[in-house]
């Protein structure tokens, strides 16, 4: 029995290499995926030095000037390592690359702000973002402090000058420090992947499943079409040898493809898979179990190529978005982080993240491989229970 089912894992692997679109999406692509994908979300972590552009807009030219609340404020915003671009409605309408719309974070001063303070009224400023998830909330901490530290500056000054007419905060930014804030981690600092060290794992996982539901369940629904699945099963070789054959067959495209991602990763772009690359190698021989069971399932139901294409791309693309293959999961909205934890692609991505940067162990994700491996047992039995010879 092992012998026939390897016979047929055999041939059905080599026939599947003769097939030059394969060939190019297991040897070449990944690489533009991978060198794509990583230069773009390099900055995804949050761990960027690079400035944060926020724009300020000003009732009346000259406003963060004249007006010593407004200067202070936007003072006080650099100093959080924002990068202040200041508009109002002469140099907004001037040709320019960016205008005031095009921002990000954008930040309206009223225009009585200064009357507004100096007679105690109530002030409102306006601050609106298109960020989300962790960005948005650093963003509205960054504002609220300068606000208040604007506030606190205004305290001591008037403590300083207490018959001063007009404010100048020149003097107390420029006061020496009487505390000093010393921070330290308690522990190793955990940096969210981004660049490479994201996009190679999470583009891998992804190729995984495309190349098994696009290749493999093709492959298997043309044999089907053209009467090689109906030949097969008028021979001596028993049903159950014929599935698994079919199965361990998309499973060796799978490894091959796993193989050599590892490999491209580890010596093109310098990903180090950690310590623990046992405990990820068997992760992903579990995820492309699970990815073969599927495709010979999706092989078996489809009625036409352009059903298997149409299926294997969509739902390929779909579970490597929402389970945190293109971007690191841990930046996104708490709904989508929700969502990742019961997809079989967040299972992967995050015992992947947890072993290689988060300095996890084996015992810490062994929820996710058990699932992982129920979900494969449950994807083969079903793809046994339909499958058709014709």
């Amino acid at each position: 029995m092992l012998r026939n089912i390897l016979f047929i894992a055999k041939k059905d692997f080599v026939y599947s290499l003769k097939e030059k679109t394969l060939l190019i999406w297991l040897f070449v692509m990944p690489i533009v995926f991978f060198g794509f994908i990583g230069s773009t979300t390099s900055g995804f972590s949050g761990n960027s030095t690079q400035k944060t552009n926020i724009a300020v807009w000003e009732a009346f030219p000259g406003q963060t000037e004249e007006s010593p609340i407004a200067k202070q404020i936007v003072y006080r915003l650099q100093q959080e390592n924002l990068n202040t671009i200041v508009f109002n409605e002469k140099n907004d309408a001037e040709e320019r690359k960016y205008h005031f719309e095009n921002y990000t974070r954008k930040l309206w001063f009223p225009k009585n702000l200064q009357i507004d303070f100096d007679s105690g009224k109530q002030i409102q400023i306006q601050y609106k973002s298109t960020a989300s998830g962790l960005t948005q909330d650093r963003d509205s901490f960054f504002i609220e402090k300068a606000v208040y530290q604007t506030i606190g500056d205004f305290l001591v000054f008037k403590k300083l000058n207490a018959d001063a007419e007009q404010t100048n905060f020149d003097e107390v930014n420029n006061l020496p420090k009487n505390l000093e804030l010393q921070v330290s981690s308690a522990g190793e600092k955990l940096d969210i992947p981004s660049g490479f060290n994201q996009a190679v794992p999470g583009i891998l996982v992804m190729f995984i499943m495309m190349i098994a539901l696009s290749s493999g369940a093709q492959s298997l629904f043309l044999e089907r079409q053209s009467g090689v699945l109906k030949r097969m099963a008028a021979s001596p070789l028993t049903r159950k040898e014929i599935i698994m054959g079919k199965w361990l067959g998309k499973w060796f495209i799978t490894l091959l493809q796993m193989i050599y991602g590892m490999l491209i990763g580890w010596l093109i772009f310098k990903i180090y898979w950690g310590n623990h690359i046992v405990s990820i190698i068997l992760i992903l021989l579990l995820w492309a179990a699970f990815n073969s069971a599927l495709a010979v399932l999706l092989g078996s139901f489809a009625k036409s190529e352009g059903q298997v294409s149409a299926i294997a791309t969509i739902f390929s693309l779909l579970m490597a978005a929402l389970g945190g293959c293109w971007w690191p999961i841990e930046i996104t909205p708490e709904w989508m982080q929700s969502l990742a934890s019961v997809l079989p692609t967040g299972w992967v991505m995050d015992s992947m993240h947890e072993l290689m940067y988060f300095g996890g162990q084996i015992t810490e994700i062994m929820p996710q491989i058990l699932a992982l491996a129920v979900l494969s047992v449950i994807a083969f039995f079903s793809a046994v229970k339909r499958f058709r010879f014709f």
